[in-house]
């Protein structure tokens, strides 16, 4: 049986151990047995995805090893914006931050590997038990039910093309693999066809998965009121669409195709406006930015999350969970001085942007930073390195008991993502002004504190400065989430931790002008040897051909 496929039956055995670990209130209904089945596996979903352990290396020691908050905070790793600023020794994504080990024979490529395959299939699950042939015959669960699993589908898919998708870069060289996405595993899919199953390219990924799954969770869910913010609901569909129409607008422009990029950008921002009026989010305040008890981690404290997962306490193992790793207040984790600001990045921010509080100041006093710690101006002032974050908060401000400070919900898409998106892709389907416009009502209305006016008209003279403008902005706005490597691939855009002044270690110095080889993420060698059809189809080792700048 191919290694997909292994890990696919394992993963969908495995729902009724972990279903009950998400915040959803369970029907009270009477339910047939296929319904307790069809919920039981969909349940599974969220669940798994903030599972510790979940590729079976916790058991190692490895922790690193926490499933989807994991993964972003492998790719936050990877942008340069994100330094360790305490012992490197206790940095678990250390092989992320420096480009080490990453090649297919290391255990830390099953991360994002084994993880996005079980999820996969537990979508399949949940999409093989549900006759689709007639949608208007289903009832409302099994709509809700279906809709659920399309659009975690896509979610998935789109994920791993993002990551695996091999696109230029001026280290490492892949003209065998340009085009080339992920193999795909449906339902219908045998043994025998996994084990000789090459990558899929990705425009066949996008027109044949990604957008039909999505078109069809936005059907199945037209009419379906999401009940909180840990359920699928059409926004978080409208917002899926946004951003996998950005990412084709830029496909699209880079393969010289104008027109095509012109009409997905045209639709990246239809959708993301879409998504801003379904999920009726409004972008996060001052107060709930800066909140010491509930700061990312409640999606219940703000009218900003349109979809996030919640990890209960009886879930949370010490090491194995975000909080341990980005929250720099807790007493329970080694990285409770871990994590902050590339300083340039820090120095780009306006004094007059709230924002610029997720960090610590070289000046203590030039802000009254807000703790949930009782010893908080010692603790800032002694313990916390500069440029140290207090943006991810522990969970209920509980900041010396891991099990309830750890048990934080994990935000996987807010508004403010469609705002950007809706500038971006304005600006570049064709309306540079209009997309000035946005970017400008955004910042101001939202970011910016004492009256004062955000215009970025002068430094966006060009399409591409208003492109930098505006990842600089949404740098800054989703540090520490996830989202901004999947940009900077996408836009081929440089990072840099070394210069003169640099607060990033020795070895974590990284500077690459264009995208970084190592945001190409390589197969693991269990695939390769379950799926030989993939053997000449891997993606380069980028492990170590980046030297650390030494000044």
């Amino acid at each position: 049986m191919s290694n997909i496929l292994k890990m696919s039956a394992a993963a969908v055995s495995a729902c009724a151990l972990v279903c009950g670990c998400i915040k959803e209130a369970t029907p009270t209904d009477v339910a047939t047995e296929e319904q307790v089945t069809l919920e039981t596996t969909l349940r599974g979903i969220p669940a798994a995805l903030v599972q510790a352990g979940s590729t079976g290396y916790a058991q190692q020691g490895a922790a690193w090893d926490f499933s989807l908050p994991a993964i972003h905070l492998a790719t936050e790793s990877m942008t340069g914006d994100l330094v360790v600023t305490g012992n490197i020794g206790y940095d678990w994504f250390t092989q992320w931050g420096t480009n080490e080990s990453l090649g297919s024979d290391y255990a830390v490529g099953a991360l994002t590997w084994d993880n996005y395959y079980r999820w996969i299939m537990m979508a399949n699950s949940v999409i093989s038990q549900i006759d689709a042939s007639d949608i208007s015959s289903l009832g409302s669960d099994e709509r809700s039910y279906l809709g659920f699993a399309y659009a975690y589908r896509a979610m998935f898919y789109f994920d791993l093309v993002r990551l695996y998708e091999f696109k230029p870069n001026t280290v490492t060289k892949g003209d065998n693999v340009l085009g080339l996405g992920v193999p795909v595993v449906l339902p219908e899919t045998t043994e025998a066809q996994a084990k000789n199953n090459p990558r899929a390219k990705v425009d066949d990924i996008y027109n044949d998965i990604i957008f039909p799954d999505l078109d069809m969770a936005e059907q199945l869910l037209a009419t379906y009121t999401a009940p909180d913010k840990y359920t699928i609901s059409l926004a978080f569909v409208y917002g899926m669409k946004a951003r996998a129409y950005l990412e084709r607008g830029t496909a699209f422009a880079d393969a010289g195709n104008s027109s095509e990029s012109v009409a997905a950008y045209k639709s990246a921002a239809e959708y993301a406006r879409r998504a801003i009026t379904a999920s009726g989010c409004t972008p996060l305040t001052q107060d709930q930015w800066e909140d010491p008890v509930n700061g990312f981690n409640n999606a219940g404290s703000n009218n900003a999350w349109i979809w996030g997962l919640a990890l209960p306490s009886e879930s949370v193992a010490n090491l194995f969970c975000f909080t341990a790793h980005m929250s720099c207040e807790n007493d329970w984790s080694l990285y409770h001085a871990g994590r902050g600001i590339n300083r340039n990045l820090y120095n780009s921010i306006n004094i007059n942007d709230f924002r610029r509080h997720s960090w610590l100041d070289p000046d203590r006093g030039s802000y009254a930073y807000k703790s949930c710690r009782d010893d908080s101006d010692e603790y800032f002032a002694e313990s916390l390195a500069d440029y140290a974050n207090i943006k991810f908060r522990p969970a209920q401000g509980a900041y010396d008991s891991y099990n309830v400070g750890g048990a934080a919900d994990h935000c996987c898409m807010r508004v403010e993502e469609m705002y950007f998106i809706e500038a971006e892709a304005t600006a570049q389907a064709g309306d540079l002004p209009g997309g000035i416009s946005l970017l400008n009502d955004f910042m101001t209305s939202y970011r910016m504190m004492n009256g004062v006016t955000y215009d970025c008209s002068a430094r966006a003279t060009t399409l591409e400065n208003f492109i930098n403008e505006l990842i600089l902005q949404k740098r800054i706005e989703f540090w520490g989430e996830g989202i901004v490597m999947f940009d900077m691939k996408r836009l081929n855009m440089s990072s840099r931790r070394g210069y003169v002044g640099t607060n990033a270690p020795a070895s974590y110095r990284l500077n690459v002008d264009g995208r970084a080889p190592y945001w190409n993420f390589v197969i693991i060698r269990s695939e390769v040897q379950n799926n030989p059809a993939i053997a000449n189809q891997n993606n380069p080792d980028p492990s170590g051909l980046v030297t650390p700048w030494r000044g």
